[in-house]
């Protein structure tokens, strides 16, 4: 059947097929248009394809229901070029409409009668697009007309997948509207030259319609005539980065010329505060998505596209100004959304639901088992320290030494330096490794030293060391519960709580605590959220920001205890070979980057391997009487190791879970393969020779320095609960029930026994041995030093202590180079051979010489007869002597300086503020005076001496590194430099973006969407 003829009292319409072939969907299109209640007066179809289906499909439809024109045209055409190009070459008058519609939507019935009903409803109308819903879902919104900021933003706008209630039905005039449904009357078409080829799709719809406004073609959207589209047809949302910067050009290309950098600066500034915005909210993808849209200030594509669409404008843009969506608008959407993607949205009343898991009881709180193992933990600490000297607050507020600790008045600045300087260490210091866990213990120092009365401590740094050691236990504890669930997948509350209990008072947990074990203290707590980490990155529910918490708490621990970061690698390496590709890029991550973000500590390794074997606190200095038995029963020896008997239970339930079914990649399995690696390195350690002893005795027979065994027992330990509690979940009914009850109270006797045998005597509260004039020196202007020298039956061991420190934790020896230069003084100071030993002495800086009251009084004598030292009051065993300053000037300092302005043998006190005659000052010298610097000639390679900005250089021929100071008032600048600066500043960059990255927040499907 023939469709009627056009009425000669209105414009012919043509509906305008665009297709590339016989592609499906042409033949429901063409039906479509022939069930229209409001038929066109002609169809033709546009087809870019050299095929021969289309005609095909057409001759049908034509047979069938009306006649169809069918036109070829050059293959791969564009769908807008195709159209232009059929305007410009056919005979198609200027009166005419045409309604535009590619293959893949199909319109409904009445579309086309309410498109030509809002087209005649003005004479100004020049561009008329339909509602766009979903081909496969109608009453889901795709499109009502495109929507923009005038810097070209384009906003998603009805949301894609909103519903069709009709809430957009008011809307009339609009920017533009897609090329699919259009109708649009030839001649308008034919006067905006058609489509600009440069900006695409999404773009080249903008650009017409913005161009048509301006050029007096209202462009309107009729929402009641709808069109079914499938996702590439009724394009309004910029999907893609490339039509995000189209969009972007566009705006560039329409705006006025004069408005045009200012614009272009606005599009670029917004780019990257909507870049850095993303980021923050962690949406990499849209972050990058965001930056790229810079990418659109191409000037040789706008200023082309400019010229070629050049002229037709009969509107101001101030006239279309309310087109457009305002940027405050913008703004408030943008905040919207991120406090939506932050904070989750509250609940209403009537949608709370009562969670058994989450209910917060007074009652049952006090009976919760995580609190119960914590309180536990505190009792035991409380019990088992009754030997250490001093009061439990008084380990708070002095520290404490003994063991492995070695405590000084550190600070947050000594660490801090300590760890990063080139030249570091007490003494005379030097150049070797420094364990980043001297960093990492700065922070929570320089935030104790803030805290009101924090002044009142003799040592900040030791105040910290003296909580950890109360606190480790009962942190450990709750860190364990915490972790139990997803090491064990235990549901049970009392389980866990006997798993952490169990984990605190086991095995390493006691030694670690009686003898200062600072790594090992700080591994009780990490190692379980860690190897728990790793056990989420193996599972489906794993995510990037577990991936990267889990690196940031390897780092943690590799920097306290690097041994636990070797088997944590292992692990992960270990998940990526047997895991899916999720897992494996989710396991790579914390194995890669836990290391990495260790930063120069890695080169000192490659320098140095056992570096990697040990940590502060995590080595055995002299022979391990530990047999190989009982290391295999979690006894690692020495002070607070329980008897073997103790742990045994855990090791038999362990060996006994292991034996229970279970399938090959199971959490089993990964801690029975745990468990063994532990155990080889916990038997294989006392072998491990790292170092000799006489590097720091100075004795040849001293026995060597080996790995501690006690480091491999605490993953082995938490390998055998973990194997424990998983085969106690096999059992069923009273054997469960049996099973919880035995694991309380193995926990209770764990705890119950290590209170009892207690922590021994080995630490005790640390109280500074030098008097408070020495003390006050040291950390005044003077900055000197004292010599503590301790006589022995083979000879004398001494030691320099100043403001400086070095680790709080023995780990390998350390080289005393720098300090042994002082040994013909303080021999010839004890026998009395050398008159200049005193001078030499207070040539280094040296303020103080403390001799044990043991040596003798023949000592005494010989030092109270020496030239430049004087006698003060005993201290804690040891007599002091003053050493007097160099030089004979009225204005020498009262005592030995760090720097001094030397003239002659006249010296004067240069102020020292910092660590290792770092200072910035002022100083005022005479022809010829010189600086001279109390450390060994090696520090000047490490350090950098300016006098007014100027750089000065050390002369060659002295012992001292002396520096030649012009005359008059400088400003003088001494900097110890860092040690590989820049990869400090980039480990600090990695440090802070690895830790944004491992923070949660934001709603679960927020962060689903990332």
């Amino acid at each position: 059947m023939l469709p009627p003829a056009a009425s000669p009292a209105r414009q012919a319409v043509r509906a305008v097929v665009l297709t590339a072939g016989a592609r499906p969907g042409l033949r429901a299109l063409l039906d479509a248009l022939a069930a229209s209640a409001t038929r066109p007066d002609s169809v033709v179809v546009l087809d870019t394809s050299s095929e021969e289906g289309a005609a095909e499909v057409v001759a049908a439809a034509s047979s069938r229901t009306f006649a169809v024109e069918h036109v070829s045209l050059d293959s791969r055409m564009p769908d807008r070029a195709a159209v232009t190009h059929w305007l410009t070459t056919g005979d198609v008058p200027d009166d005419d409409l045409v309604w535009l519609l590619p293959v893949g939507c199909v319109p409904e019935p009445g579309t086309l009668g309410r498109l030509l009903a809002a087209h005649r409803r003005s004479p100004s109308v020049g561009l008329v697009g339909p509602k766009h819903v979903d081909a496969t879902q109608p009453g889901t919104l795709r499109s009502v007309g495109i929507t923009t900021t005038r810097s070209g933003r384009v906003v998603e706008d009805p949301p894609l997948g909103e519903p069709d209630q009709g809430q957009y039905d008011l809307r009339r005039d609009v920017i533009a509207v897609p090329l699919a449904g259009m109708l649009a009357s030839a001649g308008a078409l034919r006067s905006l030259g058609g489509w600009e080829r440069s900006f695409g799709d999404l773009g080249g719809d903008l650009d017409l319609g913005w161009r048509a406004q301006l050029s007096g073609h209202r462009v309107v959207v009729a929402p009641d005539a709808r069109l079914r589209s499938v996702a590439a047809l009724g394009l309004a949302t910029a999907t893609t980065g490339a039509r995000r910067r189209a969009a972007r050009r566009v705006a560039l290309a329409r705006a006025p010329w004069w408005q045009v950098p200012f614009l272009a600066l606005w599009v670029l500034l917004s780019s990257v505060a909507a870049g850095v915005g993303l980021l923050l909210l962690k949406r990499p993808r849209a972050a990058v998505a965001a930056f790229a849209d810079a990418g659109s200030l191409d000037p040789f594509r706008v200023v082309a596209a400019r010229h070629r669409t050049r002229g037709g404008r009969q509107l101001r843009h101030r006239d279309i100004d309310t087109l457009f969506v305002p940027a405050s608008a913008i703004v408030r959407r943008s905040l919207d959304r991120a406090h939506e993607a932050v904070i989750a949205p509250s609940r209403l009343p009537d949608e709370h639901v009562r969670d058994p898991e989450a209910s917060s009881g007074l009652g049952r709180l006090l009976v919760h088992p995580a609190l119960l193992a914590v309180l536990a933990s505190v009792a035991v600490v409380v019990a088992a320290g009754r030997d250490i000297g001093g009061g439990l607050v008084s380990r708070f507020g002095s520290g404490v030494t003994g063991g492995e600790l070695v405590t000084t008045r550190a600070t947050s600045s000594t660490l801090w330096h300590a760890a990063f300087d080139g030249w570091h260490g007490a003494g005379l210091g030097g150049d070797g490794p420094a364990s980043p866990s001297l960093a990492l213990l700065a922070l929570p120092t320089w935030v104790l030293e803030q805290l009101p009365g924090a002044g009142d401590l003799t040592s900040s740094a030791g105040a910290v060391v003296g909580a950890l050691l109360v606190l480790a236990l009962p942190l450990a504890a709750l860190s364990a519960y915490v972790s139990s669930r997803v090491i064990t997948s235990s549901r049970s509350r009392p389980v866990r709580g006997a798993v952490a209990l169990l984990w605190a008072t086991t095995g390493a947990a006691g030694a670690a605590v009686a003898q200062g074990r600072l790594g090992a203290l700080v591994a009780l707590v990490l190692l379980p959220p860690v190897l728990a980490g790793v056990v989420m990155l193996a599972r489906p529910t794993g995510t990037a920001t577990g991936a990267f918490a889990t690196s940031l708490g390897a780092a943690a621990l590799g920097a306290f205890a690097p041994p636990l970061l070797v088997l944590v690698v292992l692990a992960c390496v270990g998940v990526a070979v047997v895991g899916d590709n999720g897992a494996r890029a989710r396991a790579l991550v914390p194995a890669v980057l836990g290391p990495l973000l260790l930063g120069p500590w890695l080169a000192d390794v490659v320098d140095d391997w056992a570096l990697a074997a040990t940590g502060p606190g995590l080595s055995q200095w002299g022979t391990a009487s530990t047999e190989p038995l009982a290391l295999a029963l979690l006894h690692p020896g020495g002070a607070g190791s329980l008897p073997w008997w103790v742990s045994a239970v855990v090791v038999a339930a362990g060996l006994v879970g292991l034996l229970a079914p279970r399938r090959v990649r199971s959490v089993a399995t990964g801690a029975a393969l745990l468990g063994l690696v532990s155990l080889a390195a916990a038997l294989f350690a006392p072998r491990l020779e790292l170092a000799p002893t006489g590097l720091a005795s100075g004795l040849a027979s001293a026995p060597p320095v080996t790995a501690w065994s006690g480091t491999f027992i605490l993953p082995l330990t938490l390998a055998l609960l973990a194997m424990a509690v998983v085969g106690a979940e096999t059992l069923r009914g009273r054997l469960r029930t049996a099973s919880t009850v035995g694991f309380v109270l193995v926990g209770l006797a764990t705890a119950g026994a290590l209170g009892w045998f207690g922590f021994g005597e080995v630490l005790r509260t640390w109280s500074d041995e030098r008097p408070a004039v020495a003390v006050e020196q040291a950390d005044n202007d003077l900055a000197n030093r004292t010599l503590f020298v301790d006589p022995g039956t083979t000879g004398a061991a001494y030691r320099i202590v100043g403001r400086e420190s070095s680790s709080l934790a023995r780990s390998l020896p350390r080289d005393l180079e720098h300090d042994a230069a002082l040994a013909d003084d303080v021999a010839g100071l004890l026998d009395g051979t050398q008159v200049s030993a005193g001078p030499r002495l207070a040539q280094r800086a040296v303020g103080f010489v403390a001799v044990a009251e043991s040596a003798g009084e023949d000592v005494a004598r010989r030092l109270d007869s020496a030239p430049g030292l004087s006698r003060l009051a005993s201290r804690d065993g040891y007599a002091f002597w003053r050493v007097a300053a160099l030089g004979a000037s009225p204005e020498r300092a009262v005592a030995p300086t760090r720097l001094s302005l030397v003239t002659g043998t006249d010296r004067a006190p240069v102020a020292t503020t910092g660590e290792h005659g770092a200072t910035e000052t002022t100083v005022t010298a005479r022809d010829g005076d010189l600086l001279v610097v109390a450390e060994p000639m090696a520090w000047a390679a490490h350090a950098e001496v300016s006098i007014d900005g100027q750089v000065l250089r050390p002369r060659a021929d002295t012992e001292e590194p002396t520096y030649a100071v012009p005359a008059g008032t400088h400003d003088l600048v001494v900097e110890v430099t860092t040690e590989h600066s820049w990869w400090r500043l980039l480990q600090g960059m990695a440090l802070a973006i690895v830790g944004f990255l491992a923070i949660p927040f934001g709603t679960r499907s927020f962060r689903s969407k990332r």
